[in-house]
């Protein structure tokens, strides 16, 4: 089974203006790390999606890293790629992310453009900007 989940927003709290530049700005939320471990643990395919471009991998995998999250493969866009066209790449059986509050809500979740035919296929959970996942229940 593969999940997709969301950093920023949604398993990590970024805090304004460091968080571009140091790992020191990103804190994961919750109990984030041990749920996305113990998913990997579980032989779940893990694939964290960022918001960061791909021109700042290295970064991301950093911050990741050094909190000690485990996954199969970080996600970042390329210059004119979408959330939406990332998904539907991976096509997750779930896809979990936070409901951007803070940038212009709903419309702004990375399921929202996704093909109907793909779409229908996703367990979307979308959790309250900066709530983590601690209260979802993956079996």
């Amino acid at each position: 089974m593969r999940i997709m989940i969301f950093i920023e927003g949604t398993t990590f709290y970024t805090k304004p203006l460091l968080f571009l530049f140091t790992k020191y700005g990103y804190k994961p939320i919750g109990n984030a790390v041990s749920i996305v471990n113990t998913l990997y643990g579980k032989g779940y395919e893990i694939y964290l999606c960022s918001y960061v471009r791909k021109t700042r991998y290295a970064f991301i995998k950093s911050v990741v890293d050094f909190y000690g999250m485990t996954y199969t493969e970080i996600l970042c866009r390329d210059k004119g790629e979408t959330y939406s066209e990332i998904v539907e790449q991976i096509k997750p059986d779930i896809l979990i992310e936070d409901d951007c509050k803070s940038i212009g809500g709903l419309r702004s979740c990375c399921i929202t453009d996704v093909k109907e035919e793909i779409k229908a296929d996703i367990q979307s959970i979308i959790v309250p900007e900066f709530a983590g996942i601690d209260s979802i229940i993956i079996d």
